[in-house]
């Protein structure tokens, strides 16, 4: 499942032997394509202080998951993602494709409205999906967040071809350890 609040979750890419850290969002090819993926037109890269407020967004959205299924989120981080959702400005117009459209259209195409794409994606995410299938990858080392769309719901690992094989190679190796 592609969504835009998952896909940006994946900013912060980490290693899943542990070894190292990247932060994607001070890299403009990811930046660039990461927007071109999700037909997000920006005419300006991030600077210092969007970056920040990126990296708060990721965090902030992080801090939400952690808090799911059973807890309730902190009121500072609803209202921080309802402050960024507001951000959203648009206006509907009427359009005619062979059939008459109504379609919103945003007032600017900027970093407030990126931010606030991200955060209407969570916030639908949150809404209208089994909160039980979002989950934290349980390799320490990863920590990504994923959507467990298997049947049973017991997909422990963002990927198993990665952070599921190497924990099932060590627990593997430690039970026939001589």
């Amino acid at each position: 499942m592609r969504m835009l609040c998952l896909d940006f979750f994946e900013s912060d890419w980490r290693d899943f032997r542990g070894r190292w850290l990247r932060e994607c969002l001070r890299e403009p090819e990811w930046i660039g394509q990461f927007l071109d993926r999700w037909n997000l037109h920006v005419a300006v890269p991030p600077n210092e202080p969007t970056l920040l407020v990126l990296i708060e967004l990721r965090s902030l959205m992080r801090r939400v998951v952690e808090c799911l299924p059973d807890k309730q989120p902190a009121d500072d981080d609803l209202d921080a993602l309802n402050a960024l959702i507001e951000k959203a400005p648009s206006v509907s117009l009427l359009t005619w494709n062979g059939a008459y459209h109504l379609e919103l259209k945003p007032h600017r195409q900027d970093w407030d409205l990126v931010m606030a794409k991200i955060a209407i994606s969570f916030a639908d995410l949150l809404v209208n999906y089994d909160l039980k299938r979002l989950k934290i990858c349980e390799n320490p080392y990863c920590s990504g967040i994923f959507y467990d769309q298997t049947k049973s719901r017991t997909r422990r690992w963002c990927t198993n071809s990665k952070c599921g094989n190497l924990w099932k190679l060590r627990r593997f190796r430690e039970r026939h350890r001589v």
